[in-house]
């Protein structure tokens, strides 16, 4: 997206009917799943949430933006400005823990908001552990999935080994990039400018001969997309449905409509039990 469309993202994103919190007086670990999952799935946020509150009481939910787009464009008064907010959040509600599903989010958190840890979904899921009823479920899939590592978490061990001990538990069969871990390109989403985006997106996708992407960032899910791959995130083998059931192995590419509708959505259910 070009320069005004980030622009609109954070103008967006920090308006309240996007960015609900919901916790209770006894919360002080929160999920956080960022923009581009909730955008994509409502489904899948809360069927990870009733995942995620089995094995951690009293946890809550913030559909907050991380900002990072503020960042990419140089806005730096934009985003001390819309980051003071949710940082505030967290530090009125006494919360000690943020678990992130988007690599932008883990970083972002983790850079600004020194006083609190943060987790990564993949890492506390290899902690928690999988549901029974997915090991080995995709060991009868007759395909082949490359994994593209997030240059957004670039230097993170720990969630190169969470993603991949995942796929293997899950029966996933799955190859390298040749450039992977903290050596993996970026996705070309980062650039403002869109001719640099698509060219940097094909670059990527032209770098394996893999027709089917796995990816743990939604927003790389989504250039892969755009690079005429086949793509599908980590989190939907274990949230949903459709690919739980085997009825299809690659995301479709969604207009910003619906995404911003599935944001409000998740953003304004009555509560979160």
């Amino acid at each position: 997206m070009g320069l005004a469309s980030f622009k609109f993202h954070q103008i967006n994103s920090s308006n309240k009917v996007f960015n609900k919190t919901f916790i209770n007086e006894n919360s002080d670990v929160i999920f956080m799943p960022g923009c581009s999952l909730s955008g994509y799935n409502e489904d899948i946020i809360l069927n990870i949430y009733k995942y995620l509150k089995k094995h951690i009481k009293n946890i809550g939910i913030s559909f907050s933006c991380c900002y990072k787009p503020s960042i990419m464009i140089n806005d730096n008064k934009s985003f001390n400005k819309y980051y003071k907010k949710l940082d505030e959040t967290l530090k009125d509600n006494n919360i000690k823990e943020v678990i992130t599903a988007c690599p932008n989010c883990y970083k972002t958190v983790k850079n600004n908001s020194g006083n609190i840890k943060v987790s990564f979904l993949l890492d506390v899921i290899k902690e928690k552990g999988i549901d029974e009823s997915l090991l080995n479920h995709y060991k009868d899939v007759d395909i082949k999935f490359a994994i593209h590592d997030s240059c957004a978490i670039r230097g993170e061990n720990s969630i190169y080994e969470s993603s991949r001990y995942i796929l293997d538990s899950l029966g996933v069969n799955y190859v390298e990039f040749e450039k992977n871990k903290k050596n993996s390109n970026c996705c070309g989403s980062i650039f403002i400018d869109n001719e640099k985006k698509i060219n940097q997106i094909k670059r990527r996708c032209l770098q394996t001969n893999v027709e089917y992407i796995i990816c743990y960032c939604e927003t790389c899910t989504k250039s892969m997309l755009i690079g005429d791959k086949k793509s599908i995130h980590v989190l939907d083998l274990m949230f949903n449905k459709e690919i739980i059931n085997k009825k299809c192995f690659t995301q479709n590419q969604q207009s910003s409509i619906i995404s911003w509708n599935n944001r409000y959505k998740l953003s304004n259910r009555r509560k979160y039990e």
